[in-house]
């Protein structure tokens, strides 16, 4: 079963532009049959990835990547990818608690186009201060 492993989120922020980049980054990883599928059949996989602010129980989407599709080339798959999402945001889009550090994780869904199967993965949670 395809697997989403390593996955890691980074903050950095920039005070005097009032930004951060955001990068979350996975490997993801093919079974052997998978990648014969996606080269003999045609599947796809799709890979989705959001940023969220957790405060107590609740948490809110803060960004969304543009999804990947894998194979990335028709007919083309390959066994193992490293994918990065980046983006470079206004720290107040990112920014929920009213004092205190955010705390940040990201979320990542490979789904299988075909039969809509799911594989869930998480960050760790960090903690940044995000606040003006």
């Amino acid at each position: 079963m395809a697997a989403i492993n390593n996955p890691q989120i980074t903050v950095t922020t920039n005070r005097p532009d009032d930004h951060a980049t955001v990068v979350v980054s996975c490997d993801v990883e093919f079974t052997d049959v998978e990648v014969n599928a996606m080269n003999v059949l045609g599947l796809r996989y799709t890979l989705s990835c959001q940023v969220l602010n957790k405060d107590l129980l609740d948490e809110d989407a803060v960004v969304t990547y543009h999804d990947r599709t894998f194979p990335r080339a028709p007919f083309d798959a390959q066994r193992y990818y490293e994918v990065v999402f980046d983006t470079y945001e206004t720290m107040y889009l990112l920014h929920d608690r009213l004092f205190g550090k955010d705390k940040l994780v990201a979320q990542l869904k490979l789904r299988n186009e075909e039969t809509q199967a799911e594989i869930t993965s998480r960050t760790d949670v960090i903690a940044v201060d995000l606040a003006a």
